[in-house]
């Protein structure tokens, strides 16, 4: 835990470096030639009214040597004027014909590219370029351009351009989904690229330093290495300046990249977005995300409208033994149903928390969950989500319920800001029976008395 602590503290210095405005370091490191380049067609065919193309296309040179990257582009046979999507795979993976033809099959030009290189379970792609492992996912020495991110932003970047040189592909409807590294390039690329119109992140986060499956790497580089990671190469770079709407989606049990950076990653971005996260899900795509997937790129790139709003409101308690969570939501269609999911601990342990569900009821508009205050010992962590009749979801961001000591006998309720950190508790952003939250000077957990307290500044005499 003091290695966490200790390495924490070291990346929040360094992430307090990172500007909404790219550095001319970083745009140089990262920029790359958008006009035409040269792809070859391998293979053309149909498979049923689906036009299959196996292609190579130029991409960033690596070690001066020439990359060419191979995708597959399917596309409803005959059609004009069709809205695109580029899909990037995570670790291990590879371009994938199935998926790439039941995404056309829904009305889109797809393109669905192997990364740069081959790598770890990755003998099957067909790339060239660096290979996709993880020291080379992570490193910024002996040069940051060497960073296989840079290399895989700029064969998405590339194809992106191809989309826009194929006379089907309405240049102007274009989006991308990334998993897991693919979400992180997705990432990379809405905020550094304005052709996009639409993007989803599965997965992947910025400040991965500071919560994810790689700690063990990160605690061991050098403060340089860890300056250089978080100037130049990590996602938050790009946060503040996403161009396309972006949904986020993940499992509430990733054990890549920590719910908590997710979170932060996604508090940051100013673009339109929307959150969906997914009890005790860890790192797979399960089908059923697919269909929020095609909803949110259907309303960014075909018909318009709306994803579900939902957010909490002040919590308040009933009775002794209850404690009521408000929440105002809306939907351009109907609202299918709205849970409330929570777990029952402390800030941690995010890849072992088991997730339950409580119903709700609705009244004026507004929907009421009822929590028993035998489950707030001494923290419940919750969020809600809603469905609409289309099977769009949108979810609050988790927040912590904790009991708090406010002085001596008076014990009382908060509710926590979003989660953005592993291991340290958010400070309140509620107090229940306090018109505002004061000013706090430390925030403890109190073994004694199982419950937080509130250290609060001296009142003058």
């Amino acid at each position: 835990m003091r290695s966490i602590i200790v390495v924490l503290l070291v990346v929040f210095l360094f992430a307090q470096q990172v500007s909404a405005f790219p550095s001319k370091e970083l745009k140089e490191l990262w920029d790359i030639p958008l006009y035409q380049i040269g792809y070859d067609i391998i293979k053309s065919y149909k498979q049923g009214n689906i036009q299959v193309e196996e292609i190579y296309y130029e991409s960033r040179k690596y070690k001066e040597n020439p990359v060419k990257i191979f995708a597959y582009y399917c596309y409803p046979a005959g059609k004009r004027n069709l809205p695109a999507i580029l899909i990037s795979h995570g670790g291990g993976g590879s371009a994938n014909l199935r998926g790439t033809i039941n995404w056309a099959k829904r009305g889109y030009a797809v393109l669905t590219l192997d990364l740069p290189g081959k790598g770890h379970q990755r003998w099957e792609s067909r790339s060239s370029g660096p290979d996709m492992d993880v020291p080379i996912l992570l490193r910024t020495t002996p040069k940051p351009e060497l960073n296989y991110l840079v290399h895989a932003v700029a064969a998405v970047r590339n194809g992106i351009t191809f989309l826009t040189q194929r006379e089907e592909v309405d240049p102007n409807r274009i989006g991308m989904i990334g998993l897991s590294w693919g979400g992180v390039i997705t990432l990379l690329t809405n905020g550094q690229d304005k052709r996009l119109k639409a993007a989803i992140n599965v997965f992947g986060a910025g400040y991965i330093p500071e919560g994810s499956t790689w700690q063990d790497r990160f605690d061991v580089k050098s403060k340089k290495e860890l300056e250089e990671w978080y100037s130049l190469i990590d996602p938050s770079n790009f946060l503040k300046t996403q161009h396309a709407p972006i949904l986020f989606m993940t499992g509430t049990n990733d054990h890549c990249y920590y719910l908590p950076t997710f979170q932060k990653s996604y508090a940051e971005v100013t673009a339109p977005k929307k959150l969906v996260l997914i009890p005790n899900l860890r790192h797979r795509f399960m089908p059923y995300m697919q269909q929020i997937a095609w909803n949110w790129f259907d309303n960014k790139l075909k018909t318009g409208g709306s994803f579900p709003f939902v957010s909490v409101q002040s919590i308040f308690k009933k009775g002794d033994n209850k404690i009521i969570v408000p929440v105002v939501a809306s939907a351009a269609s109907s609202i299918k149903n709205a849970t409330l999911y929570y777990a029952v601990g402390q800030p941690n342990r995010w890849t072992k928390l088991e997730w339950k569900s409580l119903e709700s009821y609705l009244e004026d508009g507004i929907y009421y969950f009822g929590i028993p205050t035998k489950l707030v010992q001494p923290d419940m962590m919750f969020y809600v989500s809603i469905k609409d009749s289309k099977g769009s979801v949108a979810s609050t961001p988790i927040r912590s319920i904790f009991k708090v000591r406010l002085r001596e006998g008076e014990d009382t309720y908060a509710m926590s800001s979003p989660i953005q950190k592993i291991n340290v508790h958010e400070p309140p952003l509620q107090v229940m029976g306090m018109n505002r939250v004061p000013e706090i000077i430390k925030l403890f957990f109190s073994e004694q008395n199982r419950s937080y307290e509130l250290i609060l500044p001296k009142k003058n005499s």
